[in-house]
């Protein structure tokens, strides 16, 4: 009898030991088998299109996107341009694929480029054309403002690099302009910008007309049917401008009427050369020459 009693003590002290040692304390990190997934780059959804991997082979049927395509650092990706791509100098070297308006499917064929980027329309048989020959489509729709010329750089940076980091390869694009539109901010008071000499005015919803709005107010206010407004002198004399800004073209034929407004007799009248103005029309972050170039007529005008 005695000796079964210290026998089931003895049984209950070592129980009690083995259950002191699976004890875990609440200081002790619980480990566990469980890992997140790492975030892949791909696949990426670009409009309707969806890409699980980089094109390794494109096409650029738009100067601008050709320029963002080199600015982003995958020139070597890029097998053929547009006939009217001519930055960076070395894509001349590149297989010419004809425009948007009139693209030579045949030599996109021949190049066959895994992907062709438009920022312009292409006729729905060029494209099947072009599809049949194994080459993907996309159009990519010209900017109408500053912060969509950034989302075309991300677009872009995410079909060539993936999702991961397309947003600081923008970043990193893009910063010339960006730090440039900073130093800008303020630079005039209220404007408005002459497209034609029919007095074509730009309205915010244009690229122009936002662009410029970095710089100070547009007076111009969209036409509710959208496109640009078209003034006569006295509406635009009614509109009050501080400044006035016009391609040089449209400065030398313009009405009579709008000399005699105050911002063109004080001289407050930016002049854009055509390659100013084609920067603007082919937005990169090149714009950001015509930044300095537009802050350096402000500055003479003002002291001068």
């Amino acid at each position: 009898m005695y000796r079964s009693v210290k026998f089931a003590a003895a049984m209950l002290a070592a129980a009690f030991i083995m259950c002191g040692c699976t004890h875990i304390s609440e200081e002790t990190p619980v480990q566990t088998d469980v890992t997140e997934a790492a975030e892949k780059p791909y696949p990426v959804t670009v409009g309707s299109l969806i890409f699980n991997e980089q094109p390794q082979t494109a096409g650029s049927l738009s100067p601008a996107v050709t320029e963002m395509i080199c600015e982003l650092g995958y020139s070597d990706n890029l097998i053929g341009r547009s006939s009217y791509c001519d930055y960076p100098a070395n894509v001349s070297a590149k297989a010419d694929l004809g425009s948007a308006a009139n693209p030579d499917a045949d030599a996109v064929i021949a190049a066959a480029p895994q992907l062709l980027i438009s920022q312009s329309p292409i006729a729905k048989k060029d494209i099947v054309k072009i599809e049949e020959g194994g080459t993907r489509v996309m159009i990519i729709p010209a900017p109408r403002s500053v912060e969509q010329l950034y989302n075309q750089y991300k677009d872009i940076a995410a079909v060539f690099g993936g999702k991961i980091t397309c947003s600081e390869a923008a970043d990193k694009a893009i910063r010339p302009l960006s730090d440039a539109l900073r130093k800008a901010e303020g630079s005039i008071g209220r404007f408005v910008y002459i497209m034609s000499p029919d007095l074509a005015a730009a309205g915010n919803d244009d690229f122009v007309g936002n662009f410029f709005s970095k710089f100070g107010e547009n007076a111009v206010e969209t036409p509710e049917d959208g496109g640009n407004a078209v003034l006569d002198a006295e509406q635009l004399a009614e509109l009050s401008p501080e400044w006035l800004i016009m391609p040089e073209t449209v400065r030398d034929q313009l009405p009579e009427e709008v000399k005699v407004l105050e911002a063109y007799s004080s001289g407050r009248v930016i002049v854009l050369d055509d390659e100013a103005v084609e920067r603007i029309e082919r937005p990169t972050s090149r714009l950001s020459e015509t930044v300095y170039d537009v802050l350096d007529q402000i500055r003479e005008i003002e002291e001068g």
